[in-house]
């Protein structure tokens, strides 16, 4: 049949078998080293494991995606499928560490079965050597063992991958069990999903090139309606669709209970979600690094560990030697669909954090490409030398992976499986807590949690994405029983500046207690990131009784202004923002107007805390309540920015609907001061005016910068 080789006769039944049998043993060993690190109390090495045995448990409690008893429905939990499976094993009767355990075995079996089916796939496609390698390879893959190890979904995405690759290649060019396996990879994950999609692909386009008696020029779909009688065709047609169906069943699931189809991790992590303003050219640039980043580790080149030296150029090698041996359609599917998990995974901001966690699952594709790509080496002595000294690199890597895995469970045991425990034992029953970390928060603290970064409480994704000033906001907007009485934050953090809610007296004067880590920092490389407790930028965790006195003090002005109050923008607060049609143009790319949070005694007796925005440039936005023909005053909160000799950094040029207003040099201040400026009767012409603060000089630096925290317009 053209464009397909048959199934090689050259197999071995043993070399699946060992690879399966060497990847079990050695993923035991790596729970053993774990246990050794925490003397016996099996702890994972990631607080997200937590997330997903928390859903797991709800799921199993009759509460599916609802992440404590009675809460809203939210999409943290990452992997669907995941999900499901250890909640149908909470169910039956596994729970707390016994649960864990299964989620740990599971992993560890799923890497297991990876390995023996790359070795079964490599066998049909290279014979009775490529067998062996490729499963010796896959079993013995440091960062595949640590990812099954360590209870997420690794293991179970790597078993569908691989099982889908042997199933494809065992049924084509018919299909019956294929796109079940492949649909079941894409409710695993996202990035499975696109491998399903290559999958798909090439089983229609295998399908429709092997219909049944009729000439080889004629038009598929015709080839296609002629090869088969129209219901049965019809059936093929979306059994081969099932991956497609499954997934978008899954988005529209989550768009009819949520209202977006969007998952939380994804507006959490994206760098299509990252910051106010959306800069196609800023979020190029950020993928594009992360894409070099992400091949610099697949190459062997950021000290990370992951794979040998150059086995990146060897695996697109092996995407060639499938093209050379007519196998086109396969090395489409393979080398597309890796381009596209590996452009996919580039867009999150955590591309590169916990290890390439979310390439792991897609290693054993990868080592099966070195594998038949050293096959192009003419020379039998040298091929096998080439694959020697990348089992050699992937051997002597390996023991640091179990020990990797051992060293961040214990710093997960001493953070947050510390802060959780003490969160059960000393907040009273009943009271929220809000937290950074909520996978051990939850699952040990038997409290109801605010998620600050938005995995698992919906709608803080985008504030916490936009700073202090934003989150600030979208908590205090919170219903009065749902606003936190606790916060478990980090002192200091990589990610979002949680800690900085103490710039508004949130967090109180003191902490309750402190948590830091005792553990040796133990950082690979600045380019390859383990979790933040073992690179120690997340090492102190404060526990604060929550401080809400300040909550409602910003919506007056500091002072009386002219005239009555017609309208109140209060920057900071995204829906507000929203509502007055708030927005920023900067001179310069790449800048974002972040939220800043303070306070300040405005009058004797009165504290105001405020969130407002860091502004270079100018800043628009529309105020009603105006009468035609009538000035109206704009009153604005304003601190300046960075001291620099002059004043053109405070002095901006006012619009209002377009037409100038006049120039205003705002106030020199810290954190704030108000001013106000009047707007000419001649210029309103409206029930509303739109306002546009601006450089004098266009694009020429230095520019306005300054804080804006609030307007007012009066008259």
């Amino acid at each position: 049949m053209r464009g397909v080789t048959p199934p090689s006769t050259d197999r071995s039944t043993r070399a699946p078998v060992v690879s399966g049998a060497v990847a079990l043993l050695l993923g035991a060993g790596f729970v053993a080293v774990s246990l050794a690190y925490n003397r016996g109390s099996l702890v994972p090495p990631l607080d997200d494991v937590y997330i997903h045995l928390q859903y797991a448990r709800q799921f199993g409690d009759g509460e599916p995606l609802r992440y404590q008893p009675g809460a809203e429905i939210t999409t943290g939990a990452s992997s669907l499928l995941w999900m499901v499976l250890l909640g149908a094993a909470h169910a039956v009767g596994f729970d707390g560490r016994w649960l864990l355990a299964v989620a740990v075995a599971g992993g560890v079996v799923g890497v297991a079965l990876a390995a023996a089916f790359t070795s079964a796939a490599a066998t049909r496609l290279g014979g009775r050597a490529a067998g062996w390698w490729a499963g010796l390879l896959t079993a013995l893959c440091g960062p595949l063992l640590w990812g099954g190890a360590s209870g997420m979904e690794v293991g179970l995405l790597a078993a569908l991958v691989t099982g889908t690759l042997l199933s494809y290649l065992r049924e084509r060019p018919r299909v019956r069990w294929t796109p079940v396996v492949a649909a079941l990879l894409a409710l695993t994950r996202p990035e499975g999903f696109l491998v399903a999609v290559a999958f798909t692909a090439a089983m229609a386009w295998t399908l429709l090139r092997s219909c049944p008696g009729t000439p080889p020029g004629e038009l598929s779909w015709l080839r296609w309606q002629r090869g088969f009688p129209s219901g049965r065709a019809a059936a093929r047609g979306l059994l081969v669709a099932a991956p497609v169906v499954v997934f978008a069943a899954q988005l529209l699931l989550f768009r009819v209970l949520t209202g977006t189809s969007q998952a939380n991790g994804v507006l959490a992590k994206s760098w299509l979600h990252t910051g106010f303003l959306h800069q196609p050219l800023e979020i190029a640039d950020h993928v594009q690094r992360n894409v070099a980043a992400l091949l610099a580790s697949l190459a062997g080149l950021s000290g990370q560990d992951v794979l040998a030296p150059l086995a990146l150029v060897v695996a697109v090698l092996g995407v060639a030697a499938l093209a050379a041996r007519r196998e086109r359609t396969l090395a489409v599917a393979l080398g597309g669909g890796l381009v596209l998990v590996v452009a996919a995974v580039a867009t999150l901001t955590t591309a590169m954090w916990q290890d390439l966690r979310y390439l792991q699952p897609f290693l054993p594709l990868l080592l099966l490409l070195v594998v038949l790509g050293a096959g192009l080496v003419p020379h039998r002595a040298a091929r096998g030398g080439l694959l020697a000294v990348v089992l050699l690199f992937t051997v002597a890597a390996t023991p640091a992976w179990a020990l990797r895995l051992g060293q961040q469970a214990s710093a997960m045991r001493e953070g947050p499986v510390s802060v959780a425990q003490w969160i059960a034992g000393n907040v009273p029953p009943g009271d929220v807590v809000a937290v950074n970390d909520v996978g051990a928060a939850a699952w040990f603290g038997g409290h109801r949690t605010v998620d600050l970064v938005g995995l698992t409480t919906n709608g803080m994704a985008a504030p916490s994405l936009n700073g202090p000033g934003t989150l600030y906001e979208a908590l205090r907007a919170l219903p009065p029983d749902g606003r936190p009485q606790w916060f478990a934050v980090f002192d200091r953090w990589g990610g979002v500046p949680v800690a900085d809610l103490g710039r508004a007296g949130l967090l109180g004067t003191e902490p309750v207690i402190t948590f830091g880590l005792a553990g040796p920092a133990r950082p690979i490389s600045a380019s390859a990131p383990q979790t933040c407790q073992i690179d120690r930028s997340c090492d102190r965790v404060s526990i604060w009784r929550a401080d809400w006195s300040a909550a409602d003090s910003a919506q007056a002005p500091d002072a009386p202004v002219p005239g009555r109050i017609v309208d109140h923008l209060n920057v900071g607060d995204t829906a507000d923002e929203a509502a007055h049609g708030w927005t920023t143009d900067p001179p310069v790319l790449g800048v974002q107007p972040d939220s800043v949070l303070d306070r300040a005694v405005v009058a004797p007796g009165r504290l105001v805390a405020d969130s407002g925005r860091h502004v270079v440039g100018g800043e628009t936005f529309t105020l009603g309540g105006t009468v035609p023909g009538r000035p109206v005053t704009l009153t604005g909160r304003i601190g300046a920015g960075p001291a620099l000799p002059g004043e053109r950094t405070r002095v901006v040029a006012v619009d209002v609907d377009g037409r100038p207003a006049g120039e205003w040099t705002l106030p020199d201040a810290q954190p704030w001061a108000q001013a106000s400026f009047t707007v000419p009767g001649e210029l309103v012409t409206g029930d509303r005016v739109t306002v546009t603060t601006r450089p004098v000089a266009p694009l020429l630096a230095p520019y306005p910068d300054y804080r804006s925290y609030g307007w007012w317009a009066s008259r």
